[in-house]
């Protein structure tokens, strides 16, 4: 029986009262990046009792995250985000199981990752890993909770659903990148903007492990934080891609028919060469004009630091009717 001390103020919402904390603490999460958003709705979750979290995360901290990535301090610069999560998060609630793997989400692992937990909360905002865990999600029939945000502007919406109660894929929703595609990185971000839609993320993974019938499933929350501005569209029927998707690979699943290309610009490439052989560099905004030269590889695998202009240069040869193409999921 959970803690009623500790979760007194919870237990007193009507929507979830003594059953729903319950279910709460016998719930199994998986959250995927230790960034802005999962910072957040770890330490929410944790706070909410949530029984089980597991944590995966690739990256350390850098002086850049703390102005929105709460669980890190300075003296936690350079150290391990997953393991220093973990730690902040059994400070928070140390009867909780809270598992870290300090890992890059991958083909790899993502099965064995996703098996068996109730939420997969995708918290790391980059389409690539988006698609990766739709794909697993939706084939488990398991929600994925999945949230973005950017300078003052963020989405978050449920996808896959479970058996009983189903939902259209991220790929039925996002079938192409969207025309615009940004990241911290580039464009910047709030802390507060990160803080709001987190809280969102959190707010619905609650509803879900509960299983309120008010949650996001099947539903994107579009919020514009500087003006206060907020919209919902229903994608219950979004149909499922009927057009060949980019395949997902591992650079351990290349092959030596494969016509590997590397999509970033020559100064890129020199800096950070890839850690695996490519056959050929074209940056993104030239692919167009080399289309020639890739009529005849069995496959054309494509490739950059993030994944993201990897994606779009896929999206470009499947439009020109290329139907065996993939991009290779970054490893560091």
């Amino acid at each position: 029986m959970p803690d009623t001390d500790r979760y007194s103020r919870q237990v007193l919402v009507e929507q979830v009262g003594l059953k729903g904390q319950k279910q709460l603490s016998t719930s199994r999460v998986l959250i995927v990046g230790l960034g802005g958003l999962g910072c957040q709705v770890s330490a929410q979750l944790a706070g909410a009792g949530v029984g089980s979290l597991s944590l995966i995360d690739n990256d350390s901290v850098d002086l850049s995250n703390l102005h929105r990535q709460i669980l890190f301090r300075e003296p936690d610069i350079g150290e391990s985000k997953v393991l220093t999560a973990q730690r902040e998060l059994i400070a928070i609630n140390s009867s909780l199981q809270i598992s870290a793997t300090q890992a890059k989400l991958n083909t790899n692992n993502v099965t064995a990752l996703v098996k068996g937990v109730d939420l997969v909360i995708d918290a790391a905002d980059n389409f690539l890993t988006s698609y990766l865990l739709s794909d697993e999600c939706f084939k488990q029939r398991i929600p994925l909770l999945s949230a973005s945000v950017n300078r003052s502007f963020g989405y978050l919406g449920i996808f896959c659903g479970d058996k009983k109660n189903p939902a259209p894929s991220l790929r039925a929703v996002f079938p192409k990148l969207p025309n615009e595609q940004f990241s911290c990185d580039t464009v910047g971000v709030t802390g507060p903007s990160v803080g709001v839609i987190a809280s969102l993320q959190a707010q619905e993974a609650l509803k879900v492990l509960i299983d309120d019938e008010h949650q996001l499933l099947g539903k994107l929350l579009y919020v514009d934080l500087w003006n206060y501005k907020m919209h919902r569209v229903d994608f219950n029927s979004a149909s499922e891609p009927s057009q060949t998707q980019a395949e997902i690979i591992d650079s351990t699943q290349i092959t030596k028919n494969d016509l590997v290309i590397d999509v970033r610009n020559p100064d890129e490439i020199a800096n950070s060469p890839q850690p695996f052989a490519t056959n050929l560099e074209i940056p993104l905004i030239e692919l167009s004009d080399h289309l020639a030269e890739l009529q005849n590889a069995a496959r054309v695998v494509l490739a950059c630091k993030s994944g993201q202009r990897a994606l779009i240069a896929a999206q470009i040869l499947l439009d020109e009717g290329y139907d065996s193409v993939a991009v290779i999921l970054p490893s560091d």
